[in-house]
């Protein structure tokens, strides 16, 4: 028979076997997030829509 200590204990084991995986997730994800935002592809300046040439005429 398992008493009220080795019951929370098993509970916290159990909870702790299924956050961890979790936790690790969360935080690879932070640092590639991270890394994206430092990328080099991103401090190279991006040209706006209005530099690029329009298939249709101007109206004057």
């Amino acid at each position: 028979m398992l008493t009220d200590r080795d019951e929370r204990a098993l509970l916290a084991a159990a909870e702790n076997r299924i956050a961890r995986p979790l936790w690790i997730g969360a935080a690879l994800a932070s640092v590639l997030r991270t890394l994206a935002w430092r990328s080099p592809a991103r401090t190279q300046g991006r040209e706006s829509v209005a530099c690029h040439p329009t298939h249709t005429p101007i109206r004057p």
